[in-house]
């Protein structure tokens, strides 16, 4: 049987130190690799260098997932989220066929940018993040 249907927003749940994070307003992330051509004789290239991989990404909350986060982490004695490293499970869960689940592991926000604007209706704040990997 053909199943023409994809993943909508609504199909994704977003899980970090067990809890689902219902402030979800985005995720984006990706595995990258540095690449180089490599020269030689001639003025095209002879193949392809490959270096380190990496994976980052960005997860967006309203502003009270971000105090919820913030709030976890001073109660267990750090200084805000910025200080710790969490896995992130990201599921994607049709309301009928697989699930499909990708674990962001050792994530770890590097910045906390907030701000607003006139006419704001609320705070959206993207936290961009490094991790170890995906699974």
């Amino acid at each position: 049987m053909f199943n023409s249907k994809e993943y909508s927003w609504s199909n994704v749940h977003i899980l970090a130190f067990g809890r689902r994070l219902m402030e979800a307003r985005a995720v984006e992330y990706k595995p990258s690799r540095e690449k180089e051509l490599i020269f030689a004789a001639g003025d095209k290239p002879r193949g392809i260098g490959y270096g380190n991989k990496s994976y980052s990404g960005t997860l967006t909350l309203l502003q009270s997932g971000v105090e919820a986060l913030n709030k976890l982490a001073k109660d267990n004695g750090y200084e805000d989220i910025t200080d710790i490293e969490f896995d992130l499970v990201v599921a994607y869960v049709p309301p009928a066929g697989r699930v499909t689940t990708d674990t962001l592991k050792y994530v770890s926000i590097t910045e906390i940018p907030k701000g607003m604007k006139q006419g704001d209706k609320f705070m959206e704040v993207a936290l961009p993040f490094i991790m170890l990997g995906i699974e």
